[in-house]
């Protein structure tokens, strides 16, 4: 018949075209073997490709989290970063130029800084991880392909890592943040013994912490499913900001800050009491 030669030969194009793998386990589109429709799973009947992907991204493990579901925490904040230190810096017509004292007692509290993190935070930026690589040369290599060599890899200092502050009344960012800049421009970003009164008030670094979090199970609260930690941050510039007498213009602001840090770390928050959770959400081992 017609329709059996058509797909006979449709057969034949997908078998010739199909991985060895495939090729050995067989199949067609008369008779689906694994590429097509499934194969045989331990403790389940043939099952569908589309089935076992469904199935498996229904698992704890294996879903979507939730990009909004975030805190940023701050280890501490400069003890050099107050009126006193920012106005020997730089040169102050009024006196109440610098004064950040009352501003950041209250940006800096409990409340604001150690309940949900940092609350003035409305996003975060981590870099990428960028390496060099170049080809190995060789003279004359006709028709030989040069290898390929590994370069040196990217400066923290090139994969910048980025907040994003909303403001606010009190301003997190000028009465915290760009006195933190200017601080950190007289003092620079070198190593001091932490140990000295003298020489910890010069010190501009803290410590930052991402942790995001995501859904766990119907009555139950959020749990952290990964947290990234950088060490000795500083901040390095800030976003400008404007004014205008334009309607439109009304509404939340949010300025980018960007930090320098010399080493970072990612870490699994897959603890033994987390762990424990997700046995009893997930019925599969992981």
């Amino acid at each position: 018949m017609p329709e059996t030669k058509i797909l006979n030969s449709i057969n034949n194009a997908i078998q010739g075209a199909g991985s060895i793998g495939n090729r050995l386990a067989g199949g067609s589109i008369s008779q689906p073997g694994v590429s097509l429709l499934g194969t045989n799973i331990p403790l389940q009947p043939l099952i569908s490709t589309r089935d076992l992907f469904l199935d498996s991204m229904s698992q704890w493990t294996n879903s979507i989290p939730l990009n909004t579901q975030f805190i940023v925490l701050f280890d501490f904040f400069p003890p050099g970063l107050n009126t006193t230190i920012l106005q020997k810096l730089e040169p102050n017509v009024q006196s109440t130029g610098f004064d950040m004292s009352i501003p950041k007692n209250v940006l800096t509290n409990f409340k604001n800084q150690s309940i949900i993190g940092c609350i003035f935070t409305h996003g975060f930026q981590i870099a990428g991880e960028t390496l060099g690589y170049s080809n190995a040369t060789i003279q004359n290599n006709r028709g030989f392909i040069p290898g390929t060599i590994l370069g040196n890899r990217g400066a923290f200092s090139e994969n910048e890592f980025q907040t994003t502050f909303r403001e606010t009344n009190t301003s997190f960012l000028d009465f915290v943040i760009r006195p933190w800049m200017i601080m950190s421009s007289h003092f620079g970003y070198v190593a001091r013994d932490e140990s000295d009164p003298i020489e910890r008030l010069k010190s501009p670094k803290t410590n930052i912490t991402v942790v995001q979090y995501t859904r766990s199970k119907e009555g139950l609260s959020q749990i952290p499913r990964k947290t990234w930690r950088f060490y000795n941050c500083v901040p390095t510039s800030i976003d400008q900001r404007q004014g205008q007498y334009d309607a439109s213009s009304e509404g939340v602001n949010n300025y980018n800050v960007k930090w320098v840090y010399d080493k970072y770390e990612v870490s699994s928050n897959l603890y033994l009491s987390v762990s424990n959770l997700l046995q009893s959400i997930n019925p599969f081992s992981f």
